[in-house]
């Protein structure tokens, strides 16, 4: 497994999109491919403190994804980053992936000097609480009730 930087490799925001499309198609924010490769597109440029980090099984191939977002959800300003579209192809769950992602994304976002990741999720809880992650509130988002979780980020 090898893990990009999807502003480095802008070749798989394609393969990235699908992915997320077909986790995801049935959530409003998802269901629309093209919509969903213009917002990876935005959000890999140059400068920008946020990111997306792809694994690929053959150097080739998008497997699983990560992003870190300014703002995924904006009502509390001070929750500025959020660890978010983290999925894995079906094919390819189990091993570990979204795991190594996600832990390449706290150390980026450590080596930015942010201070604290934020996520929700409606049930990956008990996995996140193992990580580090804490609880701090329920919410309704996009029809679904969801844990929204912090992670501090030793400086």
């Amino acid at each position: 497994m090898q893990i990009a930087d999807l502003n480095q490799h802008p070749d798989y925001a394609s393969q990235t999109a699908q992915l997320l499309h077909t986790e995801w198609s049935h959530l409003p924010a998802w269901s629309d491919q093209p919509t969903i490769l213009t917002r990876l597109t935005k959000r890999n440029q140059t400068g920008s403190s946020e990111f997306t980090l792809v694994a690929t099984s053959d150097g080739e191939t998008v497997i699983a994804t990560c992003s870190v977002i300014r703002y995924e959800l904006d009502d509390i300003a001070a929750r500025e980053y959020w660890i978010g579209e983290v999925v894995t192809d079906k094919k390819f769950r189990g091993r570990g992936v979204a795991k190594a992602l996600i832990q390449q994304a706290i150390v980026r976002a450590k080596h930015q000097q942010i201070g604290e990741l934020w996520l929700y999720t409606p049930d990956q809880q008990a996995y996140y609480q193992r990580s580090g992650w804490r609880a701090v509130e329920q919410r309704h988002i996009a029809g679904e009730d969801v844990t929204v979780m912090v992670l501090h980020l030793a400086q």
